[in-house]
């Protein structure tokens, strides 16, 4: 219930403070020596590693010729939830001018990319249209498409930091050649969120499609849980994590984004049971060992003020799973400063009171930095149990 109610107040609170962005340029001055030796330390294993973020959105307002397309809901006055909450992602991540987002938003990745102290790419998202089940386009219920075009070209332009997952609706009349000639350009990823998509993983539909991804060795990382930061329009069913065990039955190897912490779903399992927290549905696909080879995790968006709580902490307990996750932050969710407080988790004893101050001007300064650097200072308030160094190595399955 505490959950629900900070998702109510969040929208309204934006809406108040307005849509901008504490996000200092990387060149702007010096750290302090504090913030400098917490990247260090944070840092210093993996000098002579490649990192990835896997779950890193590339977002826009189509003006480069992209193919970035919004829908006008979230551009209007008349629809004030969608818009606060769209404008306030842009700001936070560096848009100014509407003209130019697709160019703001991505000069802004990059320079936090070229932030890290080590080698460090991102794999960027795609984001399919909305279908029905006659594989028909709904433009109505799409809010954002983010054309797998772009990734490609954003793939080649920077090719040592930027990884291409292209997003395709198994619905889709042609959604096998298309996954075709996306594993043909060189993605080996599919980017699903089923809620906002309209995608039923459990659909026989989606067979066709489970098929020609094992045939292509192509892993799936899909939503799982409540979805929040794109309109589902009473969809909320469609992340059921259980929903995914038909993937899983066809050899898919599947991600499910942030260990599917948010919301409730019903136990398809045990109807009479009712609802369950959808983190508990994934766990017990992700203990049951026919799944261990084709089961994991991202574990982005876990300290968010409306997200933290119990997941978190059994994450961090479980070392024995930490060999199946890997390191996300969906950004541009760190750069959204009202979701992340470093001060209330170091008042839940998630942190160290002391590194607060330096972790704030990590994420004023570069958020993408910031949450890896997060991730690795974060620890069990009771235990003190923290993820394993291992895990920020584990790349794609």
């Amino acid at each position: 219930m505490a959950n629900k109610k900070i998702l109510i107040l969040i929208p309204i609170t934006m809406m108040l403070l307005g849509c901008k962005s504490e996000m200092l340029d990387s060149n702007a001055g010096e750290l302090s020596p504090a913030a400098k030796s917490l990247i260090r330390d944070a840092l210093a294993p993996f000098a002579a590693d490649t990192l990835i973020d896997h779950h890193t959105h590339i977002v826009g307002l189509g003006g480069s010729g992209s193919g970035i397309e919004i829908n006008s809901d979230m551009r209007s006055v008349t629809h004030p939830i969608k818009l606060t909450r769209f404008s306030y992602f842009m700001d936070a991540a560096g848009v100014t001018e509407d003209a130019k987002a697709d160019e703001e938003y991505l000069n802004k990745l990059m320079l936090q990319i070229a932030g890290f102290p080590v080698h460090f790419k991102i794999l960027g998202l795609a984001l399919d249209r909305h279908y029905l089940e006659n594989g028909e386009i709904d433009e109505d219920e799409t809010e954002i498409y983010v054309p797998n075009q772009y990734l490609f070209d954003l793939s080649r332009l920077f090719p040592e930091h930027i990884l291409p997952a292209i997003s395709v609706h198994p619905y889709r009349k042609e959604a096998v050649s298309e996954l075709e000639f996306g594993a043909a350009q060189g993605a080996r990823v599919v980017k699903w969120i089923p809620n906002a998509q309209g995608i039923d993983p459990s659909s026989e539909q989606c067979d066709p499609f489970y098929e020609a991804m094992v045939r292509l060795d192509m892993v799936l990382l899909t939503h799982a849980g409540v979805e929040y930061a794109v309109d589902s329009g009473g969809r909320q069913h469609l992340g059921n994590p259980l929903l995914l065990r038909r993937a899983l039955d066809a050899g898919v190897k599947v991600i499910v984004a942030h260990c599917a912490v948010a919301g409730e779903a019903l136990d398809i399992d045990d109807p009479e049971q009712g609802k369950q927290d959808n983190f508990s549905l994934f766990l017990r696909l992700f203990d049951d060992p026919q799944y261990e080879d084709l089961l994991f995790a991202d574990i982005s968006a876990m300290t968010l003020l409306n997200q933290i709580g119990e997941p978190l902490k059994v994450m961090l307990s479980r070392s024995d799973l930490h060999h199946r996750l890997l390191y996300a932050s969906d950004y541009p969710l760190p750069a959204v400063t009202i979701l992340n407080s470093n001060a209330a988790l170091s008042h839940l004893d998630y942190l160290d009171a002391d590194i607060v101050p330096a972790l704030n001007e990590i994420q004023n300064r570069n958020p993408l930095l910031y949450y890896l650097v997060l991730m690795r200072s974060i620890k069990h308030p009771e235990s003190g149990d923290q993820f394993s160094e291992d895990l920020f190595r584990n790349k794609i399955p």
